[in-house]
């Protein structure tokens, strides 16, 4: 099979270079916990720095705006908690990953090829535009250095300018200078690339995932809408035997889905709000183009962890009507019975939860943006 053709293969890809997954044969292990662990240790002068910026300005009360450190410092916190579930659950999750795509007795979806090349298609594209933002974020941020010199100067700061993200340095070295601020900034790059791109990819395999499983949905509809077609009694009952183990097994999928990624989901609504509240506000205050480049993600991201959710909502509530519109007429009294208790079962809707927030779903999606209009206005009051 081609690696376009591989379920996840771009984002495992993406999460394998930040050492957040296994690499291509190798199982967990202590090296592995080791890497990871590493990886934390050598972006953590990015968000210490960072942290320690925005304790002093609010002690000697600075004359700095404290919009960036905030959404930052919050996105730092949720995309850890992130990071840290996917590999503490690894098994569990490349268990999910392994059944999604195994040949199962129930055969293969339409369209099921062409949806996985899509699917490494638009994570590639997403990739794509998070390290490109990256780099013309921190491009701006160099153009403003002269600016930032000046309100140095003027207002008696002594800010690294040139900075992705305003930071403190603990050593009596001057940042302002060659080669010390491109180092520093060579620095945050990695973090950057590491800390909020791979959240970036993490939160992207949520909405794959939830693909997936609907294309099995629709193939289960397509499978009991013609269950009853062939004249002979004993097809029918061959076949909703059949719909019946399918509906268990995605049942079953979307049980492991929503156990595995509900935390990591509940620690993305928390953080969501405030970050995007951050960046707007740093953006009205700033005019800094980076912060809108940087916003255009965080809320893409959001929106594709809430559209996963409604999804999987939508289609799996679709089920009864694919019944509905089979010849169930025909059936004896009993097999109808049973017919209804599908019916009954699949009135129960599939949901992907955010713990302990509630259900991802485009209404979430709403409650948050309102919810970031909020945090907002309180921003623009106290920063």
């Amino acid at each position: 099979m081609k690696s376009e053709e591989r379920f996840l293969n771009h984002s495992l890809k993406q999460l394998r270079i930040r050492q957040f997954w296994t690499q291509k044969g190798h199982s967990v292990s202590f090296a592995f916990y080791f890497r990871y662990f590493l990886t934390v240790i050598i972006c953590s002068p990015f968000w210490l720095g960072l942290l320690v910026h925005f304790i002093i300005v609010i002690r000697d009360d600075l004359d700095v705006n404290l919009s960036g450190d905030v959404s930052v410092l919050t996105s730092i916190v949720g995309l850890h908690f992130m990071s840290f579930s996917i590999v503490w659950k690894h098994k569990k999750i490349a268990d999910l990953f392994n059944a999604l795509t195994a040949p199962t007795e129930f055969g293969k979806p339409d369209n099921f090829e062409q949806t996985i090349r899509k699917l490494n298609l638009y994570s590639k594209s997403y990739a794509s535009y998070c390290i490109s933002g990256m780099f013309v974020y921190a491009f701006i941020k160099h153009q403003e250095v002269p600016q930032c010199l000046r309100n140095n100067e003027e207002k008696g700061l002594q800010e690294v300018c040139g900075a992705m993200t305003p930071t403190w340095t603990p050593f009596d070295i001057n940042f302002n200078r060659f080669p010390n601020r491109q180092f520093l900034l060579v620095v945050q790059l990695i973090s950057v690339f590491v800390i909020i791109c791979g959240g970036a990819a993490v939160s992207f395999t949520t909405f794959e995932i939830a693909t997936v499983i609907v294309l099995k949905m629709k193939h289960l509809r397509t499978l009991l809408r013609h269950a009853f077609d062939d004249p002979k009694n004993v097809v029918w009952w061959k076949n909703i035997d059949c719909c019946i183990k399918y509906h268990r097994h995605i049942i079953k999928l979307q049980e492991l889905f929503d156990m595995q990624y509900k935390y990591p989901n509940g620690s993305y609504v928390l953080i969501v709000g405030v970050v995007i509240a951050g960046l707007a506000n740093q953006y009205m205050k700033e005019k800094n183009f980076g912060a809108i480049i940087h916003l255009g993600g965080w809320v893409f991201s959001f929106y594709i962890c809430c559209r996963a959710g409604q999804i999987l909502l939508t289609e799996s509530m679709m089920i009864p009507n694919a019944i509905y519109n089979s010849k169930w007429y025909k059936l004896p009294v009993d097999l109808q019975k049973i017919v209804l208790m599908i019916i009954t079962r699949s009135q129960q809707p599939m949901e992907l939860h955010a713990a302990p927030i509630g259900v991802m779903s485009h209404e979430l999606f709403i409650t948050l943006v309102k919810t970031s209009t909020s945090y907002f206005a309180l921003l623009s009051q106290t920063t």
